[in-house]
């Protein structure tokens, strides 16, 4: 059988985020991360495991790549959707955008890698977001703080990208020892307009 492989956003993410926060550990990092591989979607598991791996051994530059990585990876992600699509997302009411912002990102999450499955529960503008399969989180002892800021990041960005601020918490983790991994979005009361792209 032969291995899962890595959607190419989610490398090409990673790649861009190392490369802007990392600049001479790149040539590290492209020993499993190639632009060739990722242009060719030839990245499996295996290997983006190993750059995530060695990433949370940089310290504070974890999170930091993480979420610029995740931010990247919605936005590349929203641009490919239809424009008509976007369009009339951004015209849906509230609530009921907020509904459909989260279930679109739980596709793109899927899209990342197979075995991410996102739930949302939301209440009075807050929504609780469970999530099985977090390729970030797979560790083989726990660890002291949650691992899976990407996702966040995703969550944050895709709201955002259809007017909404959003505020994530980490609140369980996978890493840290809980069955799953957990975030409590705030949603802002107000219309925000989208904020600029990266680069």
């Amino acid at each position: 059988m032969s291995e899962p492989k890595i959607g190419r956003v989610l490398a090409a993410s990673l790649h861009q985020s190392i490369n802007e926060l990392m600049p001479a550990r790149v040539e590290f990092y492209e020993s499993w991360l190639t632009a060739v591989r990722i242009r060719k979607g030839e990245l499996g598991r295996a290997r983006v495991a190993a750059v995530i791996s060695f990433l949370r051994q940089e310290g504070a530059e974890y999170d930091a790549i993480v979420d610029r990585a995740g931010r990247y990876a919605a936005d590349w992600m929203v641009d490919a959707l239809p424009v008509v699509g976007r369009a009339l997302l951004h015209r849906l009411p509230r609530p009921i955008r907020v509904r459909v912002v989260l279930r679109l990102a739980a596709r793109m999450i899927r899209g990342l890698h197979d075995d991410g499955r996102l739930r949302a529960l939301v209440r009075r503008g807050t929504a609780v977001v469970t999530l099985e399969g977090s390729l970030f989180c797979d560790v083989r002892e726990p660890v002291g703080a949650p691992l899976c800021r990407f996702y966040g990041a995703v969550l944050a960005r895709c709201l955002e990208s259809f007017g909404m601020s959003a505020r994530v918490q980490l609140s369980r983790c996978r890493a840290t020892g809980d069955g799953t991994c957990e975030f409590i979005i705030h949603i802002g009361g107000r219309e925000t307009r989208p904020s600029a792209r990266h680069g």
